[in-house]
This record gives structure tokens, sequence and C-alpha cells, in this order.
């Protein structure tokens, strides 16, 4: 027997032969004819080079290869029906681990809300955060290296996908005791303070729509200072003259921490971005499901 030539149907029909004993009977619960339950005995009989059910008076037995065979099938027909089951994820017990590349603004804003969450409905649950590399996460996701991303980057593949989590805008941040606060700040005015921009290695995803925004007025910030992040920023600007463009809400959360004040300055999104391959998984669902709650409070 080749088990190309097996199929679920004839699998049900001798499960149901075996329980019956009886063809008309297993036709009836099958909601199959007579003559159709006899053809499908047939074709088993034929598959298997056995007689499978003998007549036995006036009722059926089954023969000693059916009896054998009939737990395995039992067994077959139950993992089949396991595959139409839907998938579940039980994040109170699950022990899974997702790799996050997550830009140090999000971090800031978000990680600590999410793995609150992640401690409280998911103890088990591991979270690995990976080097932020914004030109790779596609193929890395791709070869089963990165689940999620949550970064501002506008022109990420298009095989990948994606969901807004929130959107923010620009606002620029100096010293409280700055003279720009206050002061009426045109494009070259703006342009010609001395300014602090953030730059993640191999990435400028901060700068790239203010510089798209410049680019009309053929002006560019006097960049004076680069840093790879926003550790210690508002620090930096606190004690300078210097002063930087920094999303909206990392500006406030950042004028709770030091002598630091935003002022006024183009809208962009934060999205979380994922590979095709994980779109239906319950797992990913579930996380997404929380990052996306956590971004609401963030």
């Amino acid at each position: 027997m080749k088990l190309q030539d097996l199929d679920l149907n004839l699998l049900r029909a001798f499960d149901t032969l075996m329980r019956e004993r009886h063809v008309t009977r297993a036709g009836e619960r099958l909601e199959m004819s007579q003559s159709s339950m006899s053809v499908s005995l047939a074709k088993l009989r034929d598959l298997l080079g056995d007689e499978l059910l003998m007549r036995a008076g006036t009722g059926w037995m089954p023969t000693e290869l059916a009896l054998v065979l009939w737990p395995r099938v039992q067994e077959a027909i139950a993992a089949l029906e396991r595959l139409t089951e839907p998938v579940r994820f039980d994040p109170a017990t699950s022990t899974q681990v997702f790799r996050l590349i997550v830009i140090d603004y999000i971090d800031l804003l978000m990680m600590p809300s999410v793995m609150r969450r992640i401690r409280q409905e998911a103890p088990g649950v591991r979270v690995h955060m990976l080097q932020t590399n914004p030109h790779h996460f596609g193929e890395m996701m791709a070869a089963g290296e990165l689940d999620l991303a949550l970064t501002y980057f506008p022109n990420a593949p298009t095989y990948v996908k994606g969901r807004k989590l929130f959107s923010d805008r620009f606002l620029g941040l100096a010293a409280r005791s700055h003279p720009v606060h206050g002061a009426a700040l045109d494009v070259p005015s703006f342009c010609a303070l001395p300014h602090v921009t953030i730059e993640p290695d191999a990435s400028q995803i901060y700068n790239v729509q203010i510089d798209a925004a410049l680019e009309p007025h053929g002006l560019r910030r006097r960049v004076q200072m680069i840093k790879p992040s926003f550790l210690a920023l508002p620090f930096v600007l606190e004690t300078s003259d210097m002063v930087a463009s920094v999303p909206a809400r990392l500006a406030r959360r950042m004028s709770r921490m030091a002598e630091v004040e935003a002022f006024d300055l183009p809208l962009f999104d934060v999205r979380m971005v994922w590979h095709p391959r994980t779109d239906h998984s319950p797992a990913h669902e579930w996380l997404r499901e929380l990052m996306l709650a956590c971004a609401r409070d963030a």
C-alpha cells in the first residue's frame, strides 16, 4: 500500500465499519449510501490486501489484521483532526524567547510598560533586544533571527508586514535658560543654532524627516555634536547652548529628567514591523497586541 492511495474518508470508513460491524449502519452513521460504503470497503480491501471484515452469521467479524490496524487508524484520524484545530498560544505557560529590535527612543517610551505586562501575563517569556540594524532587519526576519522591530523607518522592505503604533512630531529641546524659548524662530535661525544630532550606527533615522524639510530651503543644521543614542542627551543640553530635535513624547519625558524645555519646530509614524512568516503565529499575534496596548499608553 502506498500512502498517497489512502485518504481521510477511507480511514473514517474503516473506523466506522469496525465500530458498527455492519455495512448499512456504518453508511448511515457517515451519511453514505450502502453502495458507497461497500465501494469504500472494497477499496480498503484492495489497498491492504486483506478482507478486513468477513461475514459471520448475520453480522461481520474483523480479521486479525483489521484488529491490529484499528488503533493505528484511530490515532491517525485524531492526528489529522488536530490539524484543523486552532493553534493557540498560552502566555501564562509559554517560555518563548522573542527577539526584538527597538530604537532607543521607543525603548525609553514603551519597554518599561511592555516588560511590566509581560511579567504579569507571561512570566516565562523572555525578550532579547538586538542591536539596531535598520538596513538588514528584513533579512534577519526572513532568516528567523528577528521577530519584531519597533522603529521609525520610512523605507522598510515591501515584503515585511507593518502596523502603526502611534504618530509623533518633532520638538526642539534646549536648556530652560536658552534664549531660543519665546524667540521668533525662522528656518535660517534654527539651522544656525549649534545642534546635537542622534545618529545610531549605520542609520540616521531620526534626521531623515528634518533634513528632508530643510532641503527646499537649501539649508542644513550646524551640527556641533553627534551622539549614537538619546542616553544623557538632556544632561548635555541643560548645561550648554546647544539644541536638539527630539520626538515630542520623548521631549516631554526628558523635560522631567533635567533642566530642559521643548520649543516648537512634521509628523512621523512609529511602526512595528514583522515578517509574513510569523503573521498568523498565535505567539506573535499576542506580542503584537501587547505592543499596541503599550503604545497607547506611551
